[in-house]
């Protein structure tokens, strides 16, 4: 049984909230009347493949960040998870979200999809709107016979959906998850489907009772024979806008007490930073003020709260790898540290937020420790620079697991990542030049001056087209025929100042082969699904790359 597969929404056009369609079950697989009879629709074939069947299947850990950037992953902030796990895993230099906001990019995280596919375009979407809820990586992990643990943030406004609000998401054997504003002192915290209060205590911190939790979690499951599946989803580093009991990070970051005041460097002033000359800017942007002082020393003081609470989420990376190193399973389990999406810090004059298709809010750390024994007995790849994104999160680790992207009461679900471990065992089986598409949707109201957009990041180039945007001064979206768009190169401009569409106009464009493979690309990307040579078409729509 299979669902039928429809075309996505037009991302060029305004899509009202609840019109997301239900799109990318495909026919991947023929589904038999047993869990054991799914068999994997992005298994690979060859000596590698048939070596990871051999063994018993990995424990996973994941432990994600919450808006968390690039630059953060560094020795200074994070010392334990530079010598635990990039040291002696791979990171990825060049992996970026594809939607650049916190439930768009862990629905992405959960399902191998764009944001065009999943339905989850922003956070004012969030939970309600994601398609086929019951068939998403836990879901997969769980029939293939993992114990799946979630800790941590989930997925935004999932307690409009959920009734009562403490209900397990599909998928989940252990739920011990926050659902509330950004709070890390007087929360909820809900546990297989029961509610535990916490308080403004120092143990109360939702970092410390996180990482305390991941660590019993690891202890109670790593003896058992089922591998498990661990996601730790720290709050850290997002900010909240609760007062700081033990410390002067309110409406900040607020890390555990003893990390207060760890980290006097000052603000990293890149020349993106508080831009001189946004003339080049589309509209939306070009009219922003420039930062005051009291914005430029509020966030500096954001900054050193960001790396004080960061210092937690490492100091987890830590409990976490050594609880699974006194159980004996180190050898059998990956590592996987992520960021959701990243940050703005003044760069491009935005005080605050992410969203933006720009480098800041893209660019992110991914550093995935997998076993030599899972890895073909591989040498370790140090890094690599191949385009990756979180859409290829969940097609990496199936294939690890030996799961299915598959539910036999829904079908199967057509992802459009690709699997990482091509690039984790040194192969190169990568496409070259390969094309990933950002975007984003905002449905009603806007909540940031750019409503709706669709870009493509290839080649070391950045080109976009912004089709809704909030007019200065006003408060709604706008259609915007044409586009305005944005294009930067990489290489030559990494801070993004000198927009190649000088002013944001189509016109403005440079007329050079490369423009024109750009804008075919985006028309491609904004509308696919799937793989070329792994999966069936979806509704006559283009492939994904």
């Amino acid at each position: 049984m299979t669902a039928a597969c429809l075309r996505a929404p037009d991302l060029t056009r305004p899509m009202p909230a609840r019109s997301h369609r239900r799109i990318a079950l495909g026919a991947l697989v023929l589904l038999a009347a047993t869990a054991t009879a799914l068999p994997s629709a992005h298994a690979q074939s060859g000596p590698a493949a048939a070596h990871r069947g051999e063994l018993k299947p990995p424990n996973i850990v994941v432990i994600q960040a919450d808006d968390e950037t690039y630059a953060q992953l560094n020795n200074e902030v994070m010392p334990n998870t530079e010598r635990l796990l990039v040291k002696k895993g791979t990171t990825f230099t060049n992996y970026i979200a594809t939607t650049a906001q916190c439930c768009p990019s862990r629905a992405s995280f959960f399902t191998g999809q764009y944001a065009h596919n999943h339905g989850v375009t922003s956070n004012r979407v969030g939970y309600p709107g994601l398609v086929d809820k019951g068939n998403v990586l836990p879901v997969w992990l769980k029939r293939a016979g993992y114990n799946t643990i979630h800790l941590g943030k989930f997925m935004n406004n999932y307690e409009r959906f959920a009734k009562p609000e403490s209900t397990v998401a599909p998928g989940w054997k252990q739920w011990h998850t926050v659902l509330s504003e950004a709070q890390y002192y007087d929360y909820d915290l809900f546990v297989n489907g029961r509610t535990m209060h916490y308080g403004r205590a120092p143990k109360d911190n939702l970092t410390t009772v996180l990482n305390h939790d991941a660590v019993r979690m690891v202890n109670r499951y790593a003896p058992k024979r089922k591998p498990f599946y661990l996601q730790l989803d720290e709050r850290s580093p997002h900010v909240t806008h609760q007062f700081d009991p033990h410390g002067s990070c309110g409406h900040a970051a607020i890390p555990e007490p003893q990390d207060e005041g760890r980290f006097k460097d000052p603000l990293p002033k890149p020349p993106s930073f508080n831009e001189k000359d946004m003339s080049d800017k589309p509209s939306f942007l070009r009219s922003a003020p420039r930062l005051n002082v009291e914005q430029r020393n509020n966030l500096h003081r954001r900054w050193k709260c960001s790396l004080d609470a960061i210092a937690g989420v490492d100091r987890g990376v830590k409990k976490v790898f050594n609880a699974v190193q006194d159980s004996g399973e180190i050898r059998r389990t990956v590592f996987l540290f992520v960021s959701d999406n990243g940050f703005f810090f003044g760069e491009h004059r935005l005080a605050a937020g992410k969203v933006f298709p720009y480098e800041e809010a893209l660019h992110l750390p991914l550093v995935i420790r997998v076993p030599r024994r899972y890895r073909a007995d591989a040498p370790r790849v140090d890094q690599t620079p191949e385009p990756t994104a979180n859409i290829d999160i969940a097609p990496t680790l199936t294939q690890l697991a030996g799961a299915s992207p598959c539910n036999p009461n829904v079908g199967c679900r057509t992802m459009d990542g690709r699997s990482l471990v091509p690039l984790l065992e040194g192969t190169g089986r990568w496409p070259s030049n390969r094309g990933l598409l950002t975007e984003y949707q905002e449905p009603g109201l806007a909540r940031h001056s750019t409503c709706q957009f669709a870009g493509i990041r290839q080649d070391a180039q950045l080109y976009v087209e912004h089709y809704r945007i909030v007019e200065p001064g006003g408060t709604g979206c706008v259609d915007e025929n044409p586009p305005l768009v944005e294009r930067y190169n990489l290489t030559t401009d990494p801070y993004e100042l000198n927009n190649m569409c000088f002013g944001g106009l189509l016109a403005n464009c440079p007329t050079t082969p490369q423009q024109l493979l750009l804008k075919q690309g985006l028309a491609r990307l904004k509308d696919c699904a799937g793989i070329k040579g792994r999966d069936q078409p979806v509704a006559g729509r283009p492939f994904c790359e």
